[in-house]
């Protein structure tokens, strides 16, 4: 069966994660080795829970470098990606972590409370004498882009360029050509130099000042590190909260009792968003290069081996957890791997993801009454992906907004 499941593809995920097809993998070829039209070895795939974290936790028998995605075809352009955080391994890694943490402690994270609030009171009043949006468009594309946008420092009337940018860069329309992705990325680099120009001058209480000020050991980051961060954040920082809005919005709805228990009880909000992140799942996968000759589940893996982790389906794994294909919003304990499974690479804006949607949710579910899709989900267009699984449009309505 892996032979007839194209991994890479982002065909494969056009109505969703096939769990269906990964239930059997997990049963009879949980280490599974697929072919691709660039790599001469192919890859494995890991489908289990537990290999799935042994994959992401052993950082001395499994590197990121030369990078951590898997590629779409033969003619993916793989150049450009090896300076990203994500693509480092230990030291440079570690130390480039302990510097851009800075601008992601509790209390910065905590400070944005108030700020997040406003925006999403903003985001649903805008919607007011409607019955009607799409959910992505209207809604969860905003709040990430802008909470981001605050966090970093970019001024309100450059927002809607930068956002241009960034769709363009990291966006998945298959339309855009590998020239105009550059072309992107170059306009964001010019952009986020300008950005460190003007606060080398004159200092603010923003992320872009802290990447500048920061000291570990005597080392800061040079111009390009912190051009691929800003970069890269505009990116990672909005996908995962993007797509958990909309895709666990629509869990809830397929949920009517859960959505209920939610209703009645929003203090439950906190463990219920651990739970849609697990059912959803907005990152579906990420590489792991083999350093050595090892093994995973007893499955030999040459050094050099490409090793892809599926996080949906680790999060569907029977032997973890009870009743995986249905939502339950006071499931405890939930060990979830939908922000990576552990290990040095574990996601930075974890905390930050889950206050966005903490507070989306809560207006959701305060503000709309009688809340349902507008049309079939399934006939709904996705994006066009193999790395992140959510929908490009997702039209509800409702019968008021309080």
């Amino acid at each position: 069966m892996s032979d007839t499941l194209v991994l890479h593809d982002p065909a494969t995920y056009e109505q969703g994660f096939p769990h269906d097809r990964f239930r059997e993998l997990r049963h009879s070829d949980p280490v599974s080795h697929h072919h691709h039209p660039a790599w001469e070895r192919g890859y494995w795939a890991v489908v289990r829970h537990a290999d799935v974290q042994h994959v992401s936790r052993d950082a001395e028998t499994f590197q990121n470098a030369p990078h951590p995605f898997l590629a779409v075809g033969e003619d993916s352009d793989e150049a450009g990606v090896s300076g990203l955080l994500i693509s480092l391994d230990a030291p440079e890694h570690h130390q480039l972590r302990k510097l851009i943490n800075r601008g992601f402690t509790p209390r910065r994270v905590a400070d944005l409370t108030e700020r997040i609030q406003d925006r999403v009171r903003g985001l649903v009043d805008d919607l007011d004498g409607r019955t009607s949006c799409d959910l992505v468009t209207d809604l969860a594309l905003w709040l990430p882009l802008h909470v981001i946008a605050d966090l970093v420092g970019v001024p309100e009337p450059d927002r809607e360029q930068v956002f241009e940018w960034t769709e363009v860069t990291f966006g998945f329309d298959p339309n855009v050509t590998p020239e105009q992705q550059l072309e992107a990325a170059t306009l964001m680099y010019t952009y986020a130099d300008a950005m460190c120009e003007e606060r080398r001058d004159a200092p603010r209480d923003d992320l872009m000042s802290v990447l500048l000020q920061a000291e570990v050991d005597g080392e800061r980051l040079d111009q390009m590190q912190i051009d691929l961060f800003f970069m890269l954040l505009q990116n990672a920082g909005s996908e995962t909260t993007r797509n958990l809005i909309t895709s666990g919005t629509l869990a809830l709805l397929e949920h009517p009792a859960e959505l209920e228990r939610l209703r009645t009880d929003v203090s439950l909000l906190p463990v219920a968003i651990e739970e849609l992140l697990r059912y959803v799942t907005p990152v579906m996968q990420f590489c792991r290069t083999a350093r050595v000759d090892t093994e995973i589940g007893g499955m030999p893996i040459s050094a050099g081996d490409r090793v892809v982790m599926m996080y949906p389906s680790a999060n569907r794994d029977e032997r973890v957890f009870t009743d995986p294909d249905r939502v339950d919003v006071t499931r405890t304990p939930n060990d979830h791997v939908a922000f990576g499974a552990g290990g040095p690479h574990f996601c930075l804006g974890a905390s930050l993801a889950r206050l966005e949607s903490k507070l989306m949710f809560q207006a959701i579910l305060e503000r709309f009454e009688g809340l349902e899709v507008d049309g079939d989900p399934q006939a709904m267009p996705r994006v066009n992906s193999n790395l992140i699984d959510g929908f490009a449009h997702l039209p509800v309505k409702w019968q008021r907004l309080k």
